[in-house]
């Protein structure tokens, strides 16, 4: 049975995630309602994965269709991508990279610390990320004005 994940575990990764777009991309997002991942849920084009070890360990990442990754990073380096290239792979590494860091201060002031790992960037069709069966994994859903992509956080506490 998965460990339940508290609301205060999720939220700085909302809150990261919000501020990286804006704060990057120049990208407001408004957040849709979190829900827990089962085996059919949303699928995307790449994603950003960044391990979380420590008092609070998983994995973070952030999933985006192709188009969207490719505007994203299009608006943070103020140049057209319209491929996805090596720069869009780096930049959707990027982005997960500042979502975990951003949150692991926010945790760190809860007093909950973790290390991140290096970003792992993933491209294909359809792609969907399993997560051990004793780690409960909540998505995140974010809309923008250029579309719509999704967090996933996958944490054990304790």
């Amino acid at each position: 049975m998965p460990i339940a994940i508290k609301a205060d575990h999720i939220n700085p990764f909302i809150h990261s995630t919000l501020d990286a777009l804006e704060t990057m991309a120049f990208t407001k997002a408004q957040i849709g309602k979190p829900f827990l991942k089962t085996d059919e849920d949303p699928r995307c084009d790449i994603s950003g994965s960044i391990g979380l070890t420590g008092e609070a360990a998983g994995s973070v990442t952030v999933d985006f269709g192709r188009e969207l990754a490719c505007q994203i990073v299009s608006r943070m380096l103020g140049e057209p991508h319209s491929e996805i290239d090596a720069t869009v792979r780096d930049g959707v590494g990027e982005i997960a990279n500042m979502i975990a860091g951003g949150a692991k201060g926010e945790m760190q002031a809860k007093n909950l610390n973790f290390n991140i790992a290096l970003p792992t960037v993933t491209l294909g069709r359809d792609l969907s990320h399993s997560h051990p069966p004793n780690v409960t994994c909540v998505v995140v859903p974010f809309t923008t004005d250029i579309g719509s992509f999704t967090i996933e956080v996958a944490l054990k506490t304790g």
